[in-house]
């Protein structure tokens, strides 16, 4: 299981997928891939739609278990429940969790009613093993 904390900056995106790229460096290339993307969009979302926890950062928390790699945000909640949602073909934005839920077997959100945690399941597919 790894863990990091992180600003609320673009620059703390970078950060995160390199951090998982690294630590996740037994993965194949496509699921390693997979996994930034998705942590990338939980990232953004909590960056544009949450606040941050009381040390003024937002929780990173990734792990391999037996059903993919379990990735985590965990922000200090929002004024909306993050849902995911088809965007407009024009749309700037809106397309994150749609995203995540395409790359994830499953995701979800829990709320302890102080910190908002949005989570992740991506799996290790033949597909992914095929193209590494």
């Amino acid at each position: 299981m790894g863990s990091v904390r992180v600003a609320p900056t673009p620059a703390s995106v970078r950060t995160v997928r390199s951090v998982l790229r690294h630590d996740l460096a037994v993965l194949p290339e496509p699921v390693r891939e997979d996994v930034a993307l998705v942590a990338t969009e939980l990232l953004g979302n909590a960056m544009r739609h949450a606040t941050s926890l009381d040390d003024g950062q937002l929780a990173v928390d990734w792990g391999v278990g037996e059903t993919g790699v379990e990735i985590a945000v965990t922000d200090g909640g929002g004024p909306t429940e993050p849902v995911a949602s088809e965007a407009a073909p024009t749309s700037t934005g809106g397309r994150g969790l749609s995203i995540v839920a395409s790359l994830a077997a499953q995701w979800g959100v829990e709320r302890d009613g102080v910190h908002t945690t949005v989570w992740a399941v991506v799996p290790v597919r033949e597909r992914q093993l095929a193209r590494a």
